[in-house]
């Protein structure tokens, strides 16, 4: 199969992209000739991109073009393909595509789902010695870890994406919700519409399906009091701080964690802030379950399965022994470098409630050390419908640099940049330490103003801004 991969520089696509040559594909494809930080992976693989959407450059004998959502009909090397009569089909559709080869399983939610599936393949791929015959297709990859996360394809975990509703159209053996939160103001007018899209999906999981759950979440709690009533078939699973049953979490010591079910199981994790905890334990619990449903054994066909006083632990203590070597996901609490006594961290936190959760967590790690933080928006719709919550997340940051609203695709952005009405915002309340930067010159210069050894620098949210750590270093390097 010889595939063309329209965008091949965003995240999905580019993960997409690996994969796909993995599963044998032949793959090249186009984007801007501006770096991103998927290059250097597309160059670790030996895949070709070329630069531009001409329609010329689209290649000869091809079977398939896969375009990100951002690309429609009108960039000239779609049309090309359509003229030609090649198989023509967004990234979406075509991850929905997959989702049908073989049995298939989700990590869905507003936040958390790229941290869940990245520890849940870590611990299949090393719980199993590489012998689980799955693969992943996520928005990030291990830190540590430069392997395509693909094993076989039996069995596959996708990040499911709720904008325009495009997980819908996944067939899933069963699936994980994070959280329910307001995001994508652009398609979703509130949280209610969010509910109802997550709960469409929830009802669509097949017959005797699994349905795994976080518990501290109340719209998520909310959600499941529904599917209760209406699929009794399924197998349902919470998981928590607030969890009944085997899976409520219970806090040991800081970074130590047990199951109630499990009490004398105590995992030893890399995070503490509660939801991080809850993420990666909620893996753990995924991850078992993707075990448990195979045949031998299974999960669905026989309750008892899931509460045998054998099988279950040995399964949960197995993979749990590999929480402790999680790198982190690249793109979140990602330590890029230290230099000059300044530790430089990335974080995609672009939603108000993972900014907190991401601060929570940098204030365990990095306590009584300076905080520099360079916060790029994504999109101006989110930050105009979330722009209190925005103020309340931001506003306790020590040093803090407001840069112009990521041009997202969506072009949503028109009249006065967000950004600035949220840094006029801030700066009453933190004044002297709040900035706006329209450019990134800007950004560089106010922050290599206010940091100083021992500070930590974080570049958090969209675009393309965790490059502006290695600039920083530069420029504090050359005034030294």
């Amino acid at each position: 199969m010889r595939s063309y991969l329209v965008g091949i520089k965003g995240t999905g696509m580019a993960h997409l992209a690996v994969l796909l040559k993995a599963m044998g594909h032949t793959v090249r494809g186009c984007d801007s000739a501006e770096r991103f930080v998927t290059d250097s992976t597309l160059e670790a693989h030996g895949i070709d991109v070329d630069h531009g959407f001409a329609g010329d450059l689209l290649p000869d004998g091809l079977d398939l073009v896969i375009h990100s959502s951002a690309y429609g009909a009108d960039v000239p090397i779609i049309r090309e393909a359509m003229r030609r009569e090649v198989e023509v089909v967004d990234y979406p559709a075509f991850v929905a595509r997959l989702t049908r080869a073989q049995e298939s399983w989700a990590v869905v939610g507003t936040h958390g789902k790229t941290t869940t599936v990245s520890v849940a393949t870590h611990l299949l791929s090393n719980g199993s010695r590489g012998r689980f015959p799955f693969y992943a297709l996520y928005g990030s990859r291990e830190q540590t870890v430069d392997r395509v996360p693909y094993w076989g394809s039996q069995v596959a975990l996708f990040e499911g994406c709720e904008y325009q509703d495009h997980f819908l159209s996944y067939h899933l053996r069963g699936m994980l919700i994070t959280t329910i939160d307001w995001d994508h103001p652009d398609y979703f007018g509130d949280i209610e519409a969010v509910s109802e899209s997550f709960e469409a999906l929830a009802l669509r999981i097949p017959r005797h399906g699994i349905l795994i759950y976080n518990s501290d979440d109340a719209m998520v709690r909310r959600l499941i009091a529904v599917v209760e009533t209406k699929r009794a078939d399924l197998t349902i699973i919470g998981y928590g701080f607030t969890a009944d049953g085997l899976f409520g979490i219970e806090k040991r010591a800081v970074g130590e964690y047990a199951f109630t079910g499990f009490e004398d199981l105590v995992f030893t994790l890399v995070v503490d802030a509660p939801a991080l905890v809850g993420d990666h334990l909620g893996a753990l619990v995924l991850a078992t379950s993707m075990v448990l449903d195979q045949d031998p054994p299974t999960l669905y066909l026989d309750d008892s399965a899931l509460v045998s006083e054998e099988v279950l632990p040995t399964v949960v203590a197995n993979l749990a022994r590999h929480l402790t070597t999680f790198g982190g996901a690249e793109g979140r609490l990602e330590v890029m470098g230290e230099e000059g006594g300044v530790t430089y961290l990335d974080d995609y936190a672009h939603h108000p409630r993972e900014i907190e959760v991401l601060l929570c967590e940098v204030a365990r790690r990095y306590r009584d050390r300076a905080k520099v933080v360079l916060f790029c928006p994504h999109t101006a719709s989110r930050t105009r419908a979330l722009f209190d919550h925005f103020v309340t997340a931001l506003s306790d940051i020590e040093y803090l640099v407001i840069q112009a609203t990521y041009a997202s695709a969506r072009g949503d952005r028109g009249g006065e940049d967000p950004a600035y009405a949220l840094y006029e915002r801030l700066a009453t309340i933190r004044p002297g330490r709040v900035r706006y930067a329209r450019t990134d010159d800007e950004a560089i210069a106010v922050a290599c103003s206010w940091l100083h050894e021992g500070a930590v620098c974080i570049t958090m949210g969209a675009g393309n801004n965790r490059q502006l750590a290695g600039r920083i270093a530069q420029m504090r390097r050359s005034k030294m």
